[in-house]
C-alpha cells in the first residue's frame, strides 16, 4: 500500500484529532498515529486483517460496528431485533461472549414486576453464591417480598422459558429470599447508624405508608404511625384471598419495622398532640379499587414517595444502579423445573438455587467486533459531534452505540489522547483483543489499563486485574503466573458455552504477552 502524507490527522498538544472523513488506509499510513496512539494503530490493523473494516472506510465507520453473532438475522429474532431472548444462550455458538451478556431493552420478568425488582441481577448473584448480596439487592426494591411475591407471581408467569413449557419460578425464588430476610431482622432491619433529626408522622397505617417506612427509617428518619396496625384490618379492603395469604407475613414485616425503630401508636394522631414534634405529616394511599393490583401499586407508591422525601432532606438515594452485565449457568439451564407444590420446611435454599440456575438471564451474548473500539475506549477518546462531546466510556458501553446519536447529529472528529509515557499496544488472537497501557516509575507499575475486546458485547475493562498489578515491581513480575492470577479474578464474571472454553486460554495468553512486552522493555 502506497502511503501519502495524511490529511485529517492533527496533533494538538497531547491529543490527536482524527477527522470523521479520514480513511482506515490513511490512518494505517500515519506514522504520527503509530507513534502517539500505538494501540489504535495496532487495533486498526487487526480489524483490517479480520475483515471487520475495509481500507476505504472512514473514522465514522469505527463507531458503527455491531456485535458478532451467528444467530443474528436468522429465523428467530434476537433481543437486538425485537425478540425476547438471545438464541445463542441455548446453542453451541462459537461467537459467544465469555464475559457475560449485556442487557438490551426490557427483560420480560423484570418488566412484569409491578415494583420493578431487578430479578435477573438477583438470580445472577445467587448463581455466583452471593446470597447475602442477593438479599441486600432485593431489599433495595422490595423489603415486603415475603408478603406479596407468592400472591403476585407475575415475574414467573412472564418468564421467556414458558415458551418451552417450563418457565423459571422466579416468584418462588424471590419469596424464599424474602422469608430468609424476614427471619433475620438483626441483619436486614437494623436500626440506622445515623440520625437525620427528621420526624415523620403517618396519619394512619396504609400499605403505601408501610412500604415507605422501611426506606425512610433506613436513612435515619423517625417514622410514627397512628391508628390500628393489625394486618387483618389493613388487608381486609383488598379481599379475602389477599388478606388470608398476606396477613401472617405482613405481621412479621410490621414486627421488623418495629425492630428497626419505626413507632406505632394505636391512637388517633390528634390524641398524641404535644408528644412529638413532626417535620412532615403523610398519608400515602392511592384512590381506586382495592384489589391485588391496587395493593401492588401502593407498594410502588411507597418506594417512590420515600425516595422523594429522603432527597428533599438531602439524603442519598437508597436505590443504587446494579450491573447491566449478566451471566448464566450453562448446565443449570438444562435442568427441569423444581416442584414447588409441596415445599418442605428445610431444603429451601437448594431448591431456590436450582431454580435460579435455570434462568437464562436474558441479555445479548454476542461479542464486540472492533479491536480499534477497545483501543479508543482505553485511551478515553472524546467523540466530537456538531452538537456535543460524548465520552468513549459512555459511547462504547452500549450495544449498537450509534443509536445514541440524535436525529441529524453528525460526527466531526475523534480526539484521541496520546499514549505519552505509557507503554501501550493492542494484541489479538482470533476475534479476541487485549489493549494494554502501562506507566512505569521507579521500576514499578504506577498506573495501567487493560481492556479486552471480543469477549463480551462491549469492550470490558479489567479493573480488578489492574488493581492486582498496580505498584508491583516490573523486575519481579512473572508474566505467566500473573496472567493466571488475573484469570482467577475473572472467574465469577465468566459464562461459557462448551465450544468457547478455549477462549479463556487465549485471554490468558494475551495477558501474558502484554506483561512480556512490559518486562522485555519492548518499545
Amino acid at each position: 500500500m502506497m502511503c501519502k502524507p495524511t490529511k485529517g490527522i492533527t496533533e494538538l498538544e497531547d491529543i490527536l484529532r482524527l477527522d470523521a472523513g479520514v480513511t482506515i488506509n490513511e490512518l494505517l499510513c500515519s506514522s504520527l498515529l503509530a507513534r502517539e496512539a500505538r494501540a489504535v494503530a495496532e487495533g486498526l490493523a487487526l480489524d483490517l486483517e479480520a475483515g471487520v473494516v475495509t481500507g476505504d472506510e472512514t473514522v465514522e465507520s469505527l463507531l458503527q460496528k455491531d456485535v458478532l453473532c451467528s444467530c443474528c438475522g436468522q429465523e428467530k429474532a434476537c433481543l437486538k431485533e425485537g425478540g425476547s431472548l438471545c438464541p445463542a444462550v441455548q446453542g453451541e455458538n462459537s461467537r459467544h461472549s465469555v464475559m457475560g451478556g449485556k442487557r438490551v431493552g426490557n427483560i420480560s420478568c423484570m418488566s412484569a414486576c409491578p415494583i420493578g425488582v431487578d430479578i435477573p441481577g438477583i438470580m445472577q448473584l445467587m448463581r455466583e453464591g452471593s446470597l447475602l448480596e442477593a438479599r441486600r439487592t432485593l431489599m433495595k426494591y422490595l423489603p415486603m417480598a415475603q408478603t406479596v411475591c407468592l400472591v403476585c407471581g407475575r415475574c414467573g408467569a412472564n418468564c421467556v422459558r414458558r415458551g418451552e413449557g417450563a418457565g423459571v419460578a422466579a416468584h418462588q425464588v424471590i419469596h424464599w429470599l424474602g422469608e430468609t430476610i424476614s427471619s433475620h431482622p438483626e441483619i436486614f432491619f437494623i436500626q440506622p447508624s445515623g440520625d437525620s433529626g427528621k420526624w415523620i408522622a403517618m396519619e394512619r397505617p396504609t400499605i403505601a405508608g408501610l412500604s415507605a417506612a422501611y426506606y425512610l427509617r433506613r436513612m435515619g428518619n423517625h417514622v410514627v404511625f397512628f391508628g390500628s396496625a393489625a394486618p387483618e384490618e389493613l388487608l381486609a379492603p383488598y379481599g379475602h384471598p389477599v388478606a388470608d395469604a398476606m396477613a401472617k407475613p405482613l405481621g412479621r414485616y410490621l414486627d421488623n419495622l418495629r425492630y428497626m425503630g419505626v413507632l406505632f401508636e394505636d391512637v388517633a394522631m390528634e390524641e398524641a398532640a404535644g408528644k412529638y414534634s413532626f417535620h412532615q405529616t403523610l398519608c400515602l394511599e392511592l384512590p381506586g379499587e382495592k384489589n391485588l393490583d391496587g395493593l401492588l401499586r401502593e407498594i410502588a407508591l411507597g418506594v417512590e414517595e420515600a425516595r422523594k422525601v429522603n432527597l428533599s432532606y438531602g439524603l442519598k438515594s437508597f436505590l443504587e444502579p446494579g450491573s447491566d452485565f449478566c451471566t448464566f449457568d450453562r448446565y443449570g439451564i438444562t435442568l427441569p423445573p423444581e416442584d414447588w407444590t409441596n415445599t418442605p420446611e428445610d431444603g429451601g435454599e437448594e431448591r431456590a438455587l436450582k431454580e435460579a440456575s435455570r434462568c437464562l438471564n436474558c441479555s445479548c451474548q454476542g461479542v464486540s467486533a472492533s479491536s480499534a473500539a477497545a483501543a479508543l475506549l482505553m485511551l478515553e477518546t472524546a467523540i466530537q459531534t456538531d452538537k456535543r462531546t460524548i465520552r468513549a466510556q459512555d459511547y462504547f458501553a452500549q450495544i449498537q452505540p450509534w443509536k445514541q446519536f440524535q436525529q441529524g447529529e453528525r460526527l466531526i472528529s475523534l480526539e484521541v489522547p496520546m499514549s505519552g509515557d505509557f507503554l501501550s499496544g493492542c494484541l489479538g488472537q482470533g476475534e479476541i483483543t487485549l489493549c494494554y497501557a502501562f506507566f512505569l516509575s521507579g521500576g514499578r507499575i504506577l498506573d495501567l489499563r487493560l481492556i479486552f475486546g471480543g469477549v463480551a458485547p462491549v469492550p470490558v475493562r479489567l479493573a480488578k486485574g489492574e488493581r492486582l498489578l498496580k505498584r508491583k515491581e516490573t523486575a519481579a513480575l512473572d508474566p505467566a503466573g500473573e496472567a493466571a492470577e488475573l484469570m482467577k479474578l475473572l472467574k465469577p464474571e465468566i459464562s461459557l458455552m462448551s465450544r468457547n472454553d478455549c477462549k479463556l486460554e487465549v485471554m490468558e495468553q494475551l495477558l501474558k504477552k502484554s506483561l512480556e512486552r512490559l518486562t522485555g522493555g519492548e518499545e
